[in-house]
């Protein structure tokens, strides 16, 4: 494993990757300003999120909630919405008892200091790195996915980035090339061009700014580093659910707590991650939500992923004779149908928006 860079090497490499986010950073929405919130918001729907998903959503949720007092006081409803087309809803959640904790402990304000900022539900080392650099100046590294990748590349680190041993290096090496001037400058640089240039499958190396002393370039194994944990083999899914609409929307239900998309709403079925045949579709209507429901052909059917599950939901057309624990609910964007539920919608109906009686 290669040593961290030395301090002439270290400046060198802030110099040229300084120079290149200048000339080649996005403009993106919380790029335009330095609020703290708007910050903190960004980071935390940029987890597991691509970029070009985020936008839209960000713009729309900090024009709902402009402040953390405004998200503090958001229902669990208004929360679903404001993250549709996100996933992991778990990160909004934890979003809103950080405002509260913001709230109730520091006037509404975010706090600049790091060892309150830890102490925000949900922010872990790297939103705290992240927040502190880049809201409040502070020389702090924030070490996310492409910045992990970046600096093994480049320092040809070959222990498995979760390894102790490898995490070590990684942060040692970042935090001797922050820039302690400009660290929130520096922090985004990195991840810039991770996202850009030094990609996961396909790096522009030609295009590197600091490709000169880069050791897997020089080593040849740009396309080998980083070493992750094999991924999780994903699970296929054959999902189904019946689609009943009537003047006042669709028949659906609440997601069940510990579930994915808990608190949304979903068409009826057995759930997004069971597997079910169209003959026992009826029964778990009954058994689940004590719904008498005949079951038709299948009308629409989408795909979508959840973590590592490939799912193929198909609804059915059906009738019912008693619905049971299910209830109506309307088809518009103030409902927090599931992304699924919509999908189906948009196929079925050819609406997104409200649908008419």
């Amino acid at each position: 494993m290669s040593e961290p860079p030395r301090s002439a090497q270290a400046q060198h490499f802030r110099t040229r990757l300084l120079r290149w986010f200048e000339a080649n950073r996005r403009d993106l929405p919380w790029r335009r300003s330095r609020d703290p919130w708007g910050i903190w918001v960004s980071e935390i729907m940029l987890q597991q999120t691509r970029v070009e998903a985020v936008r839209t959503a960000y713009e729309r949720f900090m024009a709902r909630f402009p402040t953390p007092a405004s998200f503090a006081a958001a229902t669990d409803d208004d929360l679903l919405m404001a993250w549709r087309g996100l996933g992991y809803y778990r990160r909004a959640r934890l979003l809103r008892d950080g405002a509260r904790q913001v709230v109730a402990r520091h006037g509404g304000r975010v706090p600049d200091r790091c060892d309150d900022l830890e102490e925000l539900p949900g922010v872990g080392r790297y939103t705290r790195g992240a927040l502190a650099s880049i809201a409040f100046g502070r020389a702090e590294i924030a070490v996310d996915g492409n910045v992990e990748r970046v600096t093994a590349r480049h320092r040809g680190i070959r222990a498995e980035t979760s390894s102790a041993e490898a995490q070590q290096a990684i942060r040692g090496a970042v935090s001797q090339w922050l820039d302690r001037r400009r660290p929130g400058d520096f922090n985004q640089a990195m991840m810039e061009l991770g996202a850009l240039v030094c990609t996961p499958t396909a790096p522009a190396c030609e295009r590197c700014p600091v490709a000169c002393d880069c050791n897997a370039l020089a080593a040849g194994l740009v396309h080998e580093l980083p070493l992750r944990r094999r991924p999780r083999t994903t699970v296929p899914v054959t999902a189904r659910v019946v689609l009943v609409v009537g003047s006042r929307g669709a028949l659906g239900g609440r997601v069940a707590e510990g579930q994915p998309n808990a608190g949304q709403i979903e068409l009826p079925g057995a759930g997004m991650l069971a597997s079910l045949d169209a003959e026992a579709l009826a029964g778990v209507l009954r058994a689940r939500f004590g719904a008498c429901i005949d079951v038709g052909d299948v009308v629409a059917s989408v795909r979508h992923a959840i973590t590592h599950h490939r799912i193929e939901l198909h609804a059915h057309v059906a009738s019912v004779k008693q619905r049971g624990r299910l209830s109506w609910f309307p088809i518009d964007d103030e409902t927090p149908w599931t992304t699924p539920s919509r999908k189906i919608f948009r196929l079925a109906l050819g609406v997104d928006g409200k649908l008419s009686a």
